[in-house]
Formats: structure tokens, sequence, C-alpha cells
């Protein structure tokens, strides 16, 4: 089976590298989880023991059981490294997982917790803190995964359901949780597998969907960071982190484009204009029409990026002087760009762009995520929400978006030294990765000759030895003042 089938199912595929998933799971986790339980956001709202919690035994031998809650992902890895069921089962876990912390983050809840009259009881509530009460992250993630594999009808399920009932028991035992954690967590757990179930069963790749969350997680927490820290320097540097997670959620816009989400064109559609086309003002029927013309035309008079992406811009394919390179990002910066690509785009005699009830669909989600808002927040706090959103999508998010755009296609072949392609591919760190290449778009020239391969299996395109630019060298294909 193969990615260009329409009956691949890009979830029953193994994790390339499983390790490297699990450790940076555990470390974005662990830092969330920590800031959490130590920097509440909001007033504290405290969780009282019910009648029945005051009679649930306090038993210390179960605080290793408790603990074994750090092992759950790495034997999930562990086990399901090369089975077919690994993706789905971590993407309920991690969805889980990362449920309840936001909820933590939102409305900060902690408990009362009885005295410790033990050692171990005593040692426990020394390194874990009370806060970050409800929903209980311990039972949600072992609960999703067990309810995921067992939908799976896999017999790993066989593993992880006693092990959710060992943490819905031990949570209660050592005192760090209440009856109403246990039962807000596992219904975020049970939320969260039944939605991987139903996304799997449509084969949505989990993958993407994974990387599309993370995303709008990074966005909620830097926006709420920094409405409530309220001070001038954080609103800076949310707006770059900001517009850096709005460029890589257009990256995976830009995959779902030739339906890599899922093969149900009208869910696929669905999905990623309520993920980024809808708030992002840019729906995918507009946006699809002028990419694959542009895969079609690519560097000749007809593609739509010459056409209308620079049109009026210093730009041409090649590199500029210090002067118009300034001018370019500049234009880019202020807007100016953007609304020069527009008029070119309705001199053009395009056809009017017919939405679709997916984006309708779409445009509904968000208007009732506004109006929850609206209720929810001040009017103080909703137009702050609304300039850290639409501050970067409409400046820096489209500067971003334009080098790297600029970085993907030459004026022909030659026209950067011993490159002989009109597409480029670069080699690139990490830095490379989270600020202009997220998601394997680094590799746009193996995209454009494989376009039916998502993101995540681009790298399998790279033939061993294939030449690559450096991304140290970007300011040579940029700016005619280096090396030109």
């Amino acid at each position: 089976m193969t990615y260009d089938s329409p009956s691949a199912d890009a979830n029953a595929l193994p994790v390339t590298r499983p390790w490297a998933l699990l450790i940076a799971y555990l470390v974005s986790t662990g830092v969330f989880y920590g800031f959490v339980t130590h920097f509440p956001f909001g007033p504290v709202h405290t969780i009282a023991p019910s009648a029945l919690d005051r009679v649930i035994p306090i038993v210390p031998a179960t605080v290793p059981l408790y603990l074994s809650y750090l092992l759950i992902m790495p034997v999930l890895v562990w086990f399901g490294r090369t089975r077919n069921w690994l993706v789905p089962a971590f993407f309920a876990g991690a969805s889980a997982a990362g449920a309840c912390l936001l909820c933590h983050l939102i409305h900060p809840t902690t408990i009362v917790r009885p005295a410790a009259d033990a050692t171990w009881i005593a040692w426990l509530q020394h390194i874990d803190a009370p806060l970050a009460a409800s929903p209980s992250g311990h039972v949600a993630l072992p609960v999703a995964i067990a309810v995921t594999l067992g939908g799976m009808r896999k017999r790993a399920a066989l593993l992880f359901a006693p092990w959710a009932a060992v943490m819905a028991i031990t949570v209660l035992t050592t005192g760090q949780h209440h009856i109403v954690d246990v039962i807000g967590g596992g219904a975020v757990g049970l939320g969260t597998a039944f939605a991987t179930l139903t996304l799997a069963r449509l084969k949505v790749n989990l993958r993407t969907t994974g990387a599309l969350l993370l995303e709008w997680t990074c966005i909620l927490v830097t926006m709420r960071v920094a409405v409530a820290l309220d001070a001038w320097p954080l609103y800076v540097l949310a707006g770059l982190i900001v517009a850096s997670r709005q460029h890589a959620l257009f990256i995976l816009y830009h995959d779902a484009t030739h339906y890599h989400l899922t093969r149900l064109r009208g869910l696929n559609d669905f999905l990623i204009d309520a993920a980024i086309g809808a708030p992002g003002l840019v729906p995918v029927e507009f946006y699809r029409p002028l990419h694959l013309a542009h895969h079609r035309n690519v560097g000749t008079p007809h593609d739509p990026e010459r056409q209308f992406l620079y049109y009026g811009q210093p730009w041409r394919f090649r590199p500029l002087g210090a002067l118009a390179l300034a001018r370019q990002l500049l234009g880019d910066l202020l807007v100016l760009n953007m609304v020069r690509n527009m008029a070119a785009y309705q001199r053009s005699g395009a056809k009017r762009v017919r939405l679709s009830a997916p984006f309708y669909g779409a445009a509904t989600v968000w208007l009732v995520i506004v109006a929850v808002l609206a209720w929810a927040c001040t009017a103080s706090t909703l137009a702050k929400i609304a300039a850290l959103w639409f501050g970067p999508l409409l400046t820096l998010s489209v500067m971003i978006q334009k080098i790297r755009s600029m970085a993907e296609h030459s004026g022909g072949p030659h026209a950067t030294p011993g490159w002989a392609d009109w597409t480029y591919s670069w080699r690139v760190g990490w830095i490379g990765r989270v600020l202009l290449w997220p998601y394997h778009i680094n590799l746009h020239q193996q995209h454009h000759r494989s376009p039916a391969i998502p993101w995540h299996a681009l790298p399998l395109e790279l033939a061993e030895g294939e030449h690559q630019l450096l991304a140290k060298d970007l300011g040579k294909v940029l700016w005619v003042g280096r090396g030109g």
C-alpha cells in the first residue's frame, strides 16, 4: 500500500522515530505540567472532599502504583513501536493529557489533601503539588489509551485497561485527587478515545491532526500567558510566537490542499478550514485552484506565484539588492503586498470563488467559539485576543510565509550556482524547522516531484546523496550582496 493510493491509511503505518516522538511528548508535557502546577493563571478553585472521599482510606503502599503513571507512554511506545496501532493509541493518550493540561491552564483547581501521616505520602505531597487537580490526567491518559486499543480490538488493551483502573484507585488512595477529579479525567479519556476512533475509521490522518492540535495548544498557551501577565514586552514576544505557529498551521493547510488530511474531500476541507482556513481568512476553496495551477505551471508565465503572489513587488525569483529586499519584506510586513496580490487577482478576471458547505460549517464553529469567548471574557480581554491573532496573521506571518516562498523556487536552472532546477530542497536544523520550514516543507523539490505524498513521508522521497541547499546559505538566495 502506498500513500498515493486512495485506500492508503497513514494511521496504520509504524512511526519511523518512535523514541524521538516519546521524548518530545515527555519534555513538552513535563514542562507544561510543571508550569500549571506552579504558576496558576487566574483564581484557583478549591475542590473540597466529598463525604465519600472522606471514607476512602489513604494507603501509602499504593504510592509506587500511582507513580507508575510515568511509565504508561514509554510502555506504549515500547510495545507499539512496530505495530499498526501506535499512532491512534499515542494520539488518544497525548490528546487526553493535553486536554487536561489546557483545562488546568484556563481553569486552575486545587484539592484539600489529607494530613501526611506516612513518610511515602509526605514525600509524594512534597514533589507533587495539589494544583492541576481536575480533571485528573492520571486517569484520562490510560483510559484514552485503553478504550482506543479496545475499540480497535487490540490485545494491548488487556494491559492498559487494568492499568487505567489502578490509576483511578491509586489517585484516591494516595490522596492526590478526589472522586470528582476521577470522573472528570474518565470523561476526558473517553471523549478523546471516541474522537480518535471516529477519526481513525474515517481515515483522517492523525499525524496531521495531532500537529494541528499541537500548534493550537502552543497558540492558546501563549495567548493565555500574555493576557494574564498583561505586559507589553510579553505581547511582543507572544506576537512573534503566534506568527510562527500560524505559519506552521498554513504548512499543514497546504498539505490538506492535496487531500492528505483525509480522502473524504468534504471532511478534509471542513477540518482544515476549521483548523486555519476560516480563522486564517483563506478558505481552502480559494487557495486550492491557485496552488494546483502552481504545480502544473511552476516557473512559467502562468504560474500563479508569478501572476499574483509577487505582482508589483521587487522579487523576481533571483537575489535582490539590499534596498529592494528591504522594500519587499517591508511591503509584506505592512500589508501593502497583500493588497497588491488581491488587486492583481481581481483584475485577472478570475471566477468568483464559491464557498462550499464545509467552509460554512467551519465558519459556524468559529462563530460559536467567538460567542463563547464574548460571553466568558471582558471586552478588553476579547480585544487583546483578537489583536494577538489578527495582528501577527496580517503582518509578521505574511512576511515569514513570503520568505519561505522565496526560498522554494528560483528564476530557473542555475539561477543559484550549482542548482539546476526550479524548485529547491534545503537541509535545515531545528531552528530552521521551528521558524521557517516546519513539517518538512524544506523538502519542496520532493513535494513537487511527488505531491501525492503527505508531509510526514517526504523524507522517504529524499534520495541518498541528493543535493540540498544549506539553511545557512538562505541569504545568498535572497540577497545579491552575499556571495553574489
